[in-house]
């Protein structure tokens, strides 16, 4: 099956910009329009993962067998990394908790805020994002999107289990209803779960009209403008639209998708190149262990301004004005810029790692796992495709 190195590049590039959305460094780039912005990609990871799942599994769910191989798969997929730094995060806060015992103070008490024991569980079934009680921020603040699609994909399995003929006129009626939701800001379920909802079946149907397009491919000129245009309407979106951009962004994604996804134009060739499906690869792990690294970081400033008198620490208030944020301040933009490169490295030197020894053996142990083969797998097992 084809393998869309294109749609994978953009994904590893929009988990790029989330570490430097994430960041708030000073005098950083962090602070430009278009990354501060960028939690509006989410979009686009919802709407690509409803593009790639429609593909593989829109005729393999019709079965009790393939329904549970279905879910088994996706929870290898997911669940491993989320849980291991959820993990971190709850043994960051006990190794808080044993400072403070002993007289030694980090910017928040342990155990507090939104990382309060109550938000451990939720956390743990990935459901804070579903429910206005919880807090879809605690904990690993990125994980919301991974507690909405996880479920969002339990939803697509039954519907093609319990009502393969409707299927196609089901997922595009939750598509428009959710869309319409977002837009009346209906309130009954979270505007996260909307929004996921909304942009995966987005994607979905996305690929119906990738199907009925295959074998007439732009020539290189036409797709290239097309790319461009695509790329600057985003861009345009992202830093002169008015907020909140969810269902301009999403349909705008969905556009992009049909674009790239046939990977004919100059913007598509450049995207092929070795770096930046590497990127795409390590999607999951920089998307869930950059705010670990974000965080280990600040915790670090926090110790040395102790230490040192110096603070690299700023509380400004953001754009509403009604909390305040803390910044990373090096009190120079060339020093913020050359910090904010090093959490980029870092992250991406932390992905590689979990993506070799979290991501990839849970991928193998899902798919011996589907096959019954447990007991006779091996470590040099190729993992299966990614999805």
């Amino acid at each position: 099956m084809k393998r869309f190195l294109v749609l994978d590049s953009f994904r590893g590039l929009c988990a790029l910009a989330m570490i430097v959305h994430h960041s708030h460094i000073e005098r950083s780039i962090t602070e430009l329009t278009f990354f501060r912005n960028a939690s509006q990609f989410a979009g686009l990871f919802f709407a690509l993962s409803g593009f790639l799942i429609y593909r593989h599994y829109s005729d393999h769910v019709h079965t009790p067998r393939q329904l549970r191989e279905f879910m088994v798969n996706r929870a290898c997929r997911v669940m491993p990394m989320h849980l291991a730094v959820l993990l971190f995060f709850i043994g960051f806060e006990c190794l808080k908790l044993v400072l403070e015992r002993n007289g030694v103070s980090l910017s928040y008490p342990a155990f507090s805020g939104d990382r309060a024991p109550q938000e451990i569980l939720p956390n743990l079934l990935l459901i804070q994002a579903w429910w206005p009680g919880f807090n879809a921020l605690s904990f690993n603040y990125p994980s919301w999107l991974i507690s909405v699609q996880f479920y969002i994909w339990g939803l697509f399995a039954l519907i093609l289990f319990a009502a393969p003929r409707l299927a196609r006129k089901l997922f595009s009626l939750l598509c428009v209803l959710a869309f319409v939701a977002l837009y009346q800001d209906f309130t009954l379920l979270p505007r996260n779960a909307l929004w996921g909802i909304s942009c995966f079946f987005a994607g979905a149907m996305t690929y119906r009209v990738y199907a009925r397009m295959r074998g007439s491919v732009s020539g290189p000129v036409i797709a290239t403008l097309l790319e461009v245009a695509v790329l600057g309407g985003i861009y345009w979106l992202m830093t002169e639209g008015e907020q909140p951009l969810t269902v301009e962004l999403g349909l705008l994604f969905c556009v992009a998708i049909l674009v790239f996804s046939q990977e004919a134009g100059l913007v598509s060739q450049l995207l092929r190149l070795r770096a930046f499906p590497i990127l795409g690869r390590l999607w999951l792990s920089i998307y869930l262990t950059h705010a670990a690294v974000i965080y280990v970081l600040g915790t670090a400033l926090t110790v040395a301004a102790k230490f040192s008198g110096y603070a690299f620490l700023v509380d400004k208030p953001d754009e509403t004005r009604t909390t305040l944020v803390r910044y990373l301040s090096t009190g120079s933009a060339l020093n913020d810029n050359l910090l904010m490169l090093l959490v980029v490295v870092a992250v991406l030197v932390v992905s590689m790692l979990t993506h070799r020894y979290i991501e990839t053996p849970a991928m193998q142990f899902g798919e011996h796992w589907r096959r019954g083969t447990l007991l006779r797998r091996r470590k040099d097992d190729p993992p299966p495709e990614r999805v």
